[in-house]
């Protein structure tokens, strides 16, 4: 007797944690101080805290996908693994890919040109970043996801050979004009007051602020493709209640 009802509370706790079990959103992260970093592997910060706050609103736990802002973009685009992300520009391309959730997630800081002391009059010479990155004599250094503006991005698919794409992080764009390997690059201003708490060195870099680059800009969530519809409804509806703003999606 005592045996049998052994096996039957383990069989009833087990069917209880069973029941009791969540779904699950991905959310992919990866380090963009100041609202979201990496401690001991873990994200943390206010991004982090606001999405799982929503996600528990909207009936779902989280899992937490480690990436690179090129991966997430690869992800996004190609829509096979339901995804969402801690904050994305949106654009009209974009739109057509990605799905928006349609509340103003963040406000962040726009765009700045760093460069080395030496080369600050040879960037000068160009009124707007549109010219400066069809200057071949310049050699750029961007992320691949990153968006310019409509004229440098147009330029941009060109793939000019001197504009490169290879680094991951605005922390490694940085680190790229410091070593030599690229004249410019262009990176969030948050982004290199962060660094330059992080990374002394940075502070040997020189910012141009007036050259045409993005200004304060508005993200939003942006999940895959794959994420059913009424997850994204869902979530949105947890956005709402926990006091954020819709705002509109630009779609042409």
């Amino acid at each position: 007797m005592k045996a049998l009802l052994l096996h039957t509370l383990i069989f009833l706790g087990c069917c209880g944690a069973i029941a009791s079990e969540r779904p699950a959103i991905t959310i992919t992260y990866y380090h963009y101080p100041p609202d979201l970093r990496v401690v001991n592997g873990k994200p943390t910060g206010k991004y982090v805290d606001q999405l799982t706050a929503v996600a528990n609103t909207a009936g779902y736990d989280v899992n937490w996908l480690a990436s690179t802002i090129d991966e997430e973009a690869d992800m996004l685009n190609e829509g096979r693994r339901a995804i969402c992300t801690t904050g994305r520009l949106p654009n009209a391309e974009r739109a057509k890919k990605w799905a928006f959730l349609p509340y103003v997630f963040d406000k962040v800081p726009g765009d700045i040109v760093l460069t080395r002391p030496r080369f600050v009059d040879r960037l000068k010479a160009h009124s707007h970043i549109s010219s400066l990155v069809k200057d071949s004599s310049l050699v750029g250094t961007l992320l691949e996801s990153g968006i310019y503006g409509d004229s440098v991005d147009q330029h941009l698919r060109t793939n000019p050979s001197w504009v490169l794409r290879t680094g991951k992080t605005d922390y490694q764009l940085m680190n790229m004009v410091l070593a030599g390997r690229a004249h410019y690059t262009i990176v969030p201003k948050d982004q290199w007051d962060e660094a330059r708490r992080d990374m002394p060195q940075v502070n040997e870099l020189v910012m141009l602020p007036d050259l045409g680059t993005h200004p304060d800009y508005i993200i939003y969530i942006a999940c895959s493709r794959a994420v059913p519809t009424e997850t994204l409804k869902a979530l949105g509806d947890a956005m709402g209640k926990h006091g954020f703003i819709p705002g509109p999606i630009p779609v042409e």
